[in-house]
């Protein structure tokens, strides 16, 4: 018996070879790039944003440069014009020291005594006069070394002076001037003291 058939003949088509292989290799090499070209961008962006900061970093410093020149000068004019206060001050002083010298030993001068010299070497100065008597002139003597302007008073000498039949006392003091007028420490020493330590001179 002789069979026939009359369905036409489907041909059946091999896949190829090697295509799934390409496109995962294509797209692995795809995602690969778009990693490689996201840490790339993410990179310049890091980069772009720390180059911003380095040069806001260097506005800054150059602005506390320039406040700190500032700041400098600031202080060294203000040194010269505590300087020049100062010599002004100086200057004052020593203007008006010798007027309060003058009226501090005008004041110190008790009753029955004369100053006729004043003699002044720097800060050394020699007080002549007559006074009524040796406690007279311890007196004295008391009162310039409580002064503000005189220190170190010593009696160089007295004796006896003969004025229009008195016997007076003529004296010799030396003394340190401060014109600036600083406190001297009042020595304790009384009337009696003083001439205790008087004795010896000439009399």
């Amino acid at each position: 018996m002789i069979r026939i058939n009359l369905l036409p003949k489907v041909e059946i088509k091999k896949p190829r070879k090697g295509v799934g292989e390409i496109f995962i290799g294509t797209l692995a090499l795809l995602v690969v790039l778009g990693v490689i070209l996201a840490t790339h961008f993410n990179q310049a962006g890091k980069i772009k944003n720390t180059r911003n900061e380095i040069r806001n970093t260097d506005k800054k410093i150059t602005a506390l440069k320039d406040v700190e020149e500032q700041v400098n000068e600031f202080k060294e004019k203000n040194k010269e014009l505590e300087r020049r206060i100062q010599i002004i001050a100086d200057l004052e002083k020593k203007r008006s020291g010798p007027l309060y010298v003058m009226d501090s030993l005008s004041s110190s001068i008790p009753a029955r005594s004369w100053v006729n010299e004043i003699k002044s070497k720097g800060s050394s100065t020699t007080i002549s006069g007559i006074a009524w008597n040796e406690f007279t002139v311890a007196e004295f003597m008391k009162n310039l070394q409580n002064s503000n302007y005189f220190k170190n008073v010593k009696l160089k000498v007295i004796k006896q002076e003969d004025v229009s039949s008195l016997q007076l006392r003529k004296f010799e003091i030396t003394s340190s001037m401060d014109f600036i007028g600083k406190q001297n420490s009042p020595k304790k020493k009384n009337t009696e003291e003083v001439s205790k330590d008087n004795k010896g001179k000439e009399i």
